[in-house]
């Protein structure tokens, strides 16, 4: 990996970041659907950069559990199980989800009364 693309692991615009991400989860579903556990997909995540690495995890975790705890209505124990990943690791996850959103809503909020304040 260039430095530009380690220096710049939030900037998901950066060509060969994405591209990187991109292969990486794909890499995994690929890995999970051929009955491999997820801790065993990552395996394949090895020659990337540790912090891009983490972020792909913890992103990919984070769309398992939104799309199949709270779309889908399947319990965490279950995903812990099909994954072979802690119950503890998808709780906090799950946890960080509810935060994100809650932080993302405060700011929303914020940005509507600043623009209501000003046009009244």
């Amino acid at each position: 990996m260039s430095p530009t693309a380690s220096s710049d692991l939030n900037d998901y615009t950066h060509t060969e970041t994405s591209k990187l991400y991109d292969v990486a989860i794909k890499a995994i579903k690929k890995q999970l659907a051929s009955g491999k556990s997820f801790n065993e997909a990552i395996h394949s995540l090895k020659p990337i950069n540790d912090a891009l690495r983490s972020i792909i995890i913890d992103d990919f975790l984070k769309n398992i559990i939104v799309d199949q705890h709270f779309n889908k209505g399947r319990g965490l124990d279950d995903l812990a199980l099909i994954l072979d990943v802690s119950y503890e690791k998808l709780t906090l996850c799950r946890e960080t989800i509810i935060d994100e959103l809650e932080l993302y809503a405060n700011e929303e909020d914020m940005e509507y009364r600043d623009q209501s304040i000003l046009t009244h």
